[in-house]
């Protein structure tokens, strides 16, 4: 497992926009159902054609496009969180989500680290995919602490 605490950089305003609370981009199963036209898969990846959560985890991370899932991004590390909470400015301000990994599957999460499925796209970033398909959001029973991250002077 690693570490035991995960980590979710969000921005002001999503974390504004979300009522402070994680949620996936879409509601529903975490699978992907790969297409012949699929844009940046490559046929070595690991993925599969029929509709699998490894094609999910795949299509999900694949060149940080933002591709939506029912997927919440998280890293086991502080300071990859803190770089994406800064945005591409990176003097931005928001939050830090830490989560604790060990009571996670009590709420039905479900984990998927990337590097067991595909090459990264940002190895740094030791990505791990948290799933929560009974639920809108990441329950606040999980959330040990959310750190603010104050903006940065010009």
């Amino acid at each position: 497992m690693g570490s035991q605490f995960l980590y979710r950089g969000a921005s002001k305003a999503f974390h504004d926009a979300n009522g402070g609370v994680l949620t996936p981009k879409i509601q529903g199963p975490f699978a992907y159902t790969l297409h012949w036209e699929a844009p940046s898969f490559k046929w070595d990846s690991g993925a599969t054609w029929d509709s699998t959560s490894t094609n999910a985890v795949i299509r999900h991370q694949l060149h940080q496009e933002g591709f939506p899932t029912s997927g919440i991004s998280t890293t086991p590390y502080l300071d990859r969180a803190i770089f994406y909470t800064r945005g591409r400015s990176g003097r931005a301000g928001g939050y830090v989500f830490k989560i604790d990994r060990a009571i996670l599957s009590h709420h039905g999460i479900t984990e998927f680290v990337v590097s067991q499925f595909c090459v990264p796209s940002v190895p740094d970033d030791d990505e791990v995919i948290l799933v929560v398909p009974a639920l809108a959001h990441l329950p606040q029973e999980v959330i040990i602490e959310i750190v603010t991250i104050t903006p940065l002077a010009a």
